[in-house]
């Protein structure tokens, strides 16, 4: 989903996508792997406390440990796409049913361990593959569940955003 996020008077396009058990949130060229903790939020493996008050689509104050942020999201109004589109394009374009079940690098890095093998099961955030970039290592988790189809990545291997790390069907 894209939103308008705005801090402190700046407005920000973030894409925020479900990965599993987090949220994997883009902002222009930065990927941040967040997931909800009691009391604030994990962001790249780093917990940062945070409150809230008020609503983030009326306007909210965010205290982060001490730093206060006043913000508000508003959600940003997808167009469905029209009757031009033919189902051969559906079906070879970014979401086509080729690309079901693939589990792809938030970011460009190296992948430092792969965790599953052609024909495993998987469970739903199960660990896949850890991506080590910038310095931080991001566990790669199944989105859902399935077996394991195709591993397209070895330890060592650097691969750039968006390459398919792992196909589960």
């Amino acid at each position: 989903m894209r939103v308008k996020i705005h801090l402190n008077g700046q407005v920000h396009e973030v894409l925020v996508e479900k990965n599993g058990g987090d949220y994997r949130v883009t902002i222009g060229d930065a990927i941040f792997k967040c997931v909800p903790k009691e009391g604030g939020m994990a962001i790249n493996n780093e917990f940062m406390a945070a409150s809230f008050e008020g609503s983030l689509e009326e306007g909210t104050e965010i205290d982060f440990g001490g730093r206060k942020v006043l913000a508000k999201v508003e959600p940003i109004i997808e167009l469905e796409k029209g009757e031009a589109y033919s189902e051969e394009e559906e079906a070879s374009g970014p979401a086509g049913k080729e690309d079901a079940g693939s589990i792809t690098a938030p970011m460009p890095g190296k992948i430092v361990s792969v965790k599953v093998k052609a024909g495993d099961k998987v469970a739903a955030n199960q660990l896949l593959c850890i991506l080590e970039a910038m310095k931080m290592e991001n566990e790669i988790l199944a989105t859902e569940a399935g077996t394991v189809k195709e591993v397209k990545v070895k330890p060592g291997e650097t691969v750039e955003g968006g390459k398919t790390l792992v196909v589960i069907e």
